[in-house]
């Protein structure tokens, strides 16, 4: 019962609107509307104002508007000819056809709007992690620089400043940086970058090489002859103080160490363990102190590294493993590429593709190696069931991480208004570009779903939250409004292919060159629900 209230709810509201705009559009332009229907089968209710009457029918998956004079060979009262719509001016049956799907369209402005009014607090624009040969590195952004503006225009939000930077590859920026409470410009150069966006197509996207998070100041540990050895500090321990200086990032960190030398060091530092509780094992923390005195050997280091290079796990069968690569190695370089943050690896392995790619690894105490690693594309299904796909490398890092905390917004309207329509704009145009890939056979009809796919997506969304809930309505309203664009006959697009045809040959078409090609696209949308039922079917039943 949930699930089919659920589904009600979600395509109630879109059927709703755009019969609504086709009443809205005839009542504006004087054409007589006799029904208007929600639903299909025999009326349950009715309720006649006017000269239209109400229903509410059983059957919930669409509605109609009945027009006067909709048809061409349709009798019309004389007295009432004025307000047939076959009679009405080219553009007023415009107005009225295209009012449904026009609603359909502006309807996820308004969800998207509801949606992010919603939020409260917003990820700040903070930089936390800077790639080693990035953009940002070779421009000295550092982490903890907030990004105030770029190009003049003020940055409030992580998203936002990712925004500017995607569409800006090769170009130079000027960005306004606050670091220490003092606010000056860099003018930075986002790198291009290919990569596919969510309907597959390839796009260039600037890239600065900068993340929120910050990293702990976890160490890592290759060097078994090294004080940090001796003294028994190992992989995976988080450095606390150095020399009584608290430390918090993994930069402050190595400014530590760096500014100590080769002078002791006092350490205090956090141990994971593993311990069994009522509801399984947790991990405890526990404080440790160490102290640290230079090396004999003239240049010898105490053997303290980052963490995030270091492998924590590593599955068993997969291309990692297969690779000989071991928890507790250290990753030196991909290809040609040395590399001092995960993030690094993480780019250059998802540019490899499946191509065999070599990485150089060090285990503990011995000498680097080079090892060959081809990744494989794993599959899944996602929440709505629908099929995913990664690249599989089958090692995870060190990363104890946090983000900054998060901060409210600012102007909370105008913040819903912009992002509304954002994503409103994003998601016309991946709708579109799927449906042009499909018209152009780039994608495949496996991907159309029918209502026994919404009926499933409903309930799922449904219980991800009211969040959730208005951004599936949202998707699904920009899919009918465009859906019913199409030039198909039966369709709304259909009738607007009539009037533009009647338009260029200044008379309409004959009824039965309407009938054949309505009769056409009836053949055609029958053949898409069948082949949508049977995703369906395979998707969710089988």
């Amino acid at each position: 019962m949930t699930q089919i209230l659920a589904f009600i709810l979600l395509i109630g509201p879109l059927i709703f609107i755009h019969e609504l705009g086709h009443l809205l559009a005839a009542k504006l332009v004087g054409v007589k509307v006799l029904r208007f229907s929600l639903g299909f089968g025999p009326a349950f209710v009715r309720l006649r104002i006017g000269e239209t009457e109400y229903c509410l029918a059983p059957i919930p998956l669409g509605g109609y508007v009945t027009l006067l004079g909709h048809s061409p060979d349709e009798p019309v009262n004389p007295q009432e000819a004025d307000r047939a719509l076959r009679n009405k001016p080219l553009w007023a049956r415009y107005l009225v056809l295209g009012a449904g799907p026009a609603f359909n369209l502006i309807l996820p402005l308004l969800l998207y709007f509801a949606f992010f009014l919603g939020r409260t607090v917003i990820e700040p624009p903070v930089i936390g992690t800077v790639l080693d040969d990035s953009a940002a590195a070779t421009s000295d952004l550092q982490p903890g620089d907030r990004i105030v503006a770029i190009d003049d225009v003020d940055i409030h939000a992580w998203q936002e400043m990712q925004d500017r930077v995607r569409v800006a590859p090769e170009r130079e920026l000027r960005v306004q940086i606050e670091r220490d409470g003092v606010r000056f410009d860099r003018f930075v150069t986002p790198r291009k970058n290919i990569v596919k966006n969510a309907v597959g197509e390839q796009e260039p996207r600037g890239l600065l090489g900068v993340y929120p998070w910050f990293y702990a100041p976890q160490i890592g540990i290759i060097d078994t002859q090294s004080p940090a050895h001796a003294e028994g500090l190992k992989t995976g321990d988080i450095i606390t103080s150095v020399n009584g200086e608290p430390v918090q990032t993994v930069e402050q960190l190595e400014r530590e160490l760096a500014r100590a030398r080769d002078a002791a060091l006092r350490l205090t530092y956090l141990r994971a363990r593993a311990v069994p509780g009522e509801f399984g094992r947790y991990m405890w923390f526990e404080s440790n102190h160490a102290r640290l005195l230079p090396g004999h050997e003239r240049g010898q280091t105490m053997g303290l590294l980052p963490a995030n290079t270091f492998i924590r796990t590593v599955e068993p069968g997969s291309p990692a493993a297969a690779a000989g690569i071991e928890p507790g190695d250290r990753v030196l370089a991909v290809g040609e590429r040395e590399v001092t943050r995960w993030e690094t690896v993480a780019v250059l392995l998802e540019r490899q593709g499946e191509q065999a790619t070599a990485l150089t690894v060090q285990s503990p105490g011995q000498a680097p190696r080079t090892v060959a690693v081809q990744q494989q594309i794993k599959t899944y299904q996602g929440i709505y069931k629908q099929e995913l796909s990664y690249l599989w490398f089958g090692a995870e890092p060190y990363h104890s991480r946090d983000i900054p905390a998060a901060e409210p917004i600012r102007g909370r309207f105008t913040y819903a208004v912009r992002a509304a329509v954002t994503e409103t704009g994003a998601m016309l145009q991946m709708m579109w570009t799927s449906l042009r890939q499909m018209v152009t056979l780039e994608r495949g009809v496996d991907e159309l779903s029918s209502v026994v796919g919404i009926f499933n997506v409903a309930g799922t969304a449904a219980q991800q939250g009211p969040g959730q809930f208005l951004l599936l309505m949202a998707m699904l309203s920009i899919n009918l409004g465009i859906v019913n664009l199409l030039p198909i006959p039966i369709l709304d697009g259909g009738h607007l292919m009539f009037f533009t045809l009647e338009a260029l040959r200044r008379r309409p078409l004959s009824q039965r060159a309407r009938e054949i090609a309505s009769a056409i696209g009836l053949v055609i949308i029958l053949l898409l629900l069948l082949i949508a039922l049977r995703n369906d079917v395979m998707r969710f039943i089988l």
